[in-house]
């Protein structure tokens, strides 16, 4: 670990090489992204309704943490840089136990035999021929 990145007010990620990282808040696409490269997360908000259930997500599975304090969170990256690199690396660890690289697929997969169990519609957008022999 070289470099540290800060994105907005949401949410701070530990990046491997230098000035890399995962862009936007601590929605589910940041905190995916983040688990697929094994970055541990510092979480300090969420969007009540919207993503409060990403902080017991990431806390729970030990591949981050949640503190509202920015002291705190200086304390923490120092920290993982000095006296606690083995909590850093035990952190990235976990996150590759929460990491699913091929949910996207999944998805389409879902949506397209849900899509394929409905009767005929006007429904206007269907699956391409080439984007199907992906799934």
């Amino acid at each position: 670990m070289d470099s540290l990145c800060l994105f907005g007010c949401h949410c701070c990620i530990l990046c491997q090489g230098g000035g890399g990282g995962v862009d936007g808040r601590a929605g589910p696409g940041t905190i995916a992204e983040a688990l697929i490269r094994g970055l541990p997360i510092i979480l300090n908000d969420y969007i009540p309704r919207q993503e409060k259930g990403n902080v017991p997500y990431v806390v729970d599975n030990g591949a981050g943490v949640f503190t509202r304090s920015p002291k705190e969170t200086a304390k923490m990256v120092a920290e993982w840089f000095t006296t606690k690199s083995d909590e850093l690396k035990r952190m990235s660890e976990k996150t590759h136990k929460l990491e699913h690289p091929e949910a996207v697929f999944d998805i389409v997969r879902d949506i397209d035999e849900l899509a394929r169990q409905r009767e005929p519609s006007n429904f206007p957008y269907l699956l391409t021929s080439s984007f199907t022999s992906l799934i």
